[in-house]
Parts: C-alpha cells; structure tokens; sequence
C-alpha cells in the first residue's frame, strides 16, 4: 500500500508540472500574439497615415492645377491634352489609394503627377507671356502706325523708323511646339511610345500666332531633326533638300506648308521613318525654321 501511495503521488505531481510548463508556454504564447497583434496594428496606422497623405498631395496638386486653368481663362485650351493626363492619372491615383496599397507604385505616379502638373504651370506661363507680348507688340504698332500718318513734319524719317518696327513685328512666330514619337498599333490607331525600337514615326505639333501684320499667303516651315549623334536626318544632301539661313545652307528633315490667314493656326508634320532604318536611343532635337530661314522653334524627345 505504502508503494502504492508514493506511486500515485510520483504520478500526481509529474501530472502537476506538465500542467505547469503548458500554462507557462500558453502565457507566452499569448505574450507574444499580443505583441504581433500591436505591430501588425502599428502597421496598419502607418499605412493609413501613408493613404492619407498620398490623397492630402493628389488633392492639393488638382486644386491648385483647376486654379490655374480659371486664372489663365481661355489659354488654358492650348494645353487640353497635358490637362486631361493630369486628370486621368489623379484618378488613377485615388483608385489605387481605395482599391490596393503598393507603395512605391503609389510613390511613382504621385511623383509623376507632380512632374506634369509642373510642366504645365511652366507652359501655361510662357504661353500667357508669347500671347501678352503679341497683343502689346501689335497693338502698339497699330498706335505708332495711325500717330504716323496724322503727323507731316518729317514725314521721311518716320516712315523710315515705321518700316523699321514693322518688319520687327511682322516676324512669325510659334509656340506649344512638341514632337512625339508614335507607332501605329494594330495597324491604324497611332499610339505615343518612348522605344527606339517601336517609332515608326516622329508627330511635330505647334500652334502658328496670330500675327495681322504678316502677309496672308503659304507660308512654309522647315523641322530639322538631330538624331544622339547631332546628325541632321535627312532625305539627301543635294540642294533639292536644303533651305538657306543666314547665308548657310542647312539640310532639313521634313517641310510643311501652311496656308496663313493672319490668324492662329495649329499646325502638324510627320517625319516618316524609312523601312529598314532603326531609330537609336537617346535625346533628339528638334528645330523649326520660317521660310526666311528664321528660327523660330525648339524642343526635344527621348527615346529608350
């Protein structure tokens, strides 16, 4: 009996100390889930706090782009395109924000939203600038022109001095110039790429000012493409392809006529890759030139 006695107490205390070890392993285990249920907590405020400031940024960048559409009225026009990408990408954004959560994608397209929003602001400025000098310039010739005709006393050397400024004034001139390398996906829809090796064509766009004092009439525009090694693309190097400016003669790329009736006109020329010829990596320059030889334009792409 005594031996039996010290067996079942030998049993009950193994039984003891087993119950023991688990309860101090459950407490830990407790401890530590408690502790992941913090972090993933404090993660989760982080994350929010990311969101929020994502949407505080996307939200401040477009009221501050629809104040500059109202301050500049109808000049904003000029720039539809680059503001219906500023619009598509901050929807973009709050999607993104609603729907998933990849930070550094986030990241990226707020960045590049920033970017765009900053170049329009800078477009919007020297497109406000161009036209408020245009309207003054003309408008003070107009001024100049009518003073002159009302005065007799030397009427020689004021015509002389009237010729002068008219010929100043009379000068063409363009902005929102881009040039923008596309291909033709599927066959007929033109598609914007940035890849060297899927250009196809290079789409030259810029808007002609309205200028009264110019003769109305063809007026011909000359576009010289550089290619990364500073090489003018061209069909040949005969005269045939060749228009003089300052007593030199430069080859060109393409050459487009406009018929101008004094008034602004938006103006398109292609530059068609041959087949067969690669266009490279790297930065293109762009140059527009007047019939007079004039330059009167730049701008440049990249292609990867």
């Amino acid at each position: 009996m005594d031996t039996e006695k010290k067996n079942n107490k030998t049993v009950l205390y193994a039984v003891l100390g087993a119950l023991a070890v688990a309860i101090v392993a459950l407490i830990i285990a407790l401890v530590r889930m408690a502790s992941v249920k913090s972090d993933l907590k404090d993660l989760e405020a982080e994350k929010e706090m990311q969101r929020v400031d994502f949407q505080a940024e996307v939200d401040s960048l477009l009221r501050v782009h629809n104040e500059l559409k109202e301050s500049y009225g109808e000049l904003s026009a000029e720039l539809a395109e680059k503001d219906s990408i500023i619009q598509a990408d901050a929807v973009e954004i709050k999607k993104l924000l609603d729907s998933q959560w990849d930070y550094n994608r986030i990241k990226k397209k707020v960045a590049s939203l920033q970017a765009i929003s900053q170049k329009y602001v800078r477009q919007m400025d020297s497109l406000y600038t161009v036209n408020r000098e245009l309207v003054a310039e003309n408008e003070r010739i107009r001024e100049e022109y009518q003073a002159e005709k009302r005065q007799n006393s030397n009427l020689t050397r004021q015509k002389e001095e009237l010729t002068n400024k008219v010929n100043l004034a009379s000068t063409l001139k363009i902005y929102s110039l881009t040039a923008n390398p596309v291909y033709f996906k599927g066959g007929s829809k033109e598609t914007q790429t940035n890849k060297a090796n899927r250009t196809e064509r290079v789409k030259i766009d810029f808007t002609l000012a309205q200028n009264d004092l110019v003769q109305a009439g063809t007026k011909l525009f000359y576009v010289r493409i550089a290619d990364p090694d500073k090489a003018i693309i061209c069909k040949g190097t005969g005269d045939e392809y060749a228009f003089e400016s300052n007593g030199e003669m430069l080859q060109y790329t393409e050459k487009v006529s406009v018929n101008y009736d004094n008034k602004e006109k938006d103006v398109r020329a292609y530059y068609i890759k041959p087949s067969g010829i690669q266009m490279q990596p790297g930065y293109y320059f762009v140059d527009i030139y007047e019939q007079g030889g004039k330059l009167v334009g730049q701008t440049s792409f990249e292609l990867r």
